[in-house]
């Protein structure tokens, strides 16, 4: 049978699971951003192999016309920051700035933080200081 989650499991889930975009882009901007992106790495990639193909036959007449693939993409996806290390990053900021009175970590937020996977953190403006 199947066993409901408290609503403190659902929040550390929550925590845990969620994401914030912290890297200067706008939610909604960022859906076809990231679709051009891959587009325009693609299409630069086809471009340089279509380039080394016609240099390759020029060169030789016999060519095997099977060009190997030319360079990588040149973009990739990074993942938003966990809903975890928003809320505590904001909490720490406010409380530096004065505007709450500085706060215990709630146990359930320390709690998603202890469980959350090790990445690299990208933060654009303020709150890209490390406060840790």
């Amino acid at each position: 049978m199947k066993r409901f989650l408290t609503p403190q499991e659902k929040k550390v889930l929550r925590y845990k699971k969620d994401r914030r975009n912290t890297f200067a882009e706008s939610r909604s901007s960022s859906r076809k951003a990231i679709a051009s992106r891959k587009a325009l790495a693609s299409r630069s990639l086809r471009h340089a192999q279509n380039v080394a193909l016609t240099r390759s036959l020029a060169l030789l007449d016999d060519a095997d016309p099977i060009a190997r693939k030319t360079g990588t993409n040149s973009w990739r996806k990074i993942p938003d920051s966990p809903l975890a290390d928003y809320v505590g990053r904001k909490l720490k900021f406010r409380a530096m700035r004065g505007m709450n009175k500085p706060q215990q970590v709630s146990a359930l937020l320390r709690k998603a933080r202890q469980k959350l996977v090790p990445r690299e953190k990208r933060f654009k403006g303020p709150l890209q200081e490390d406060m840790d």
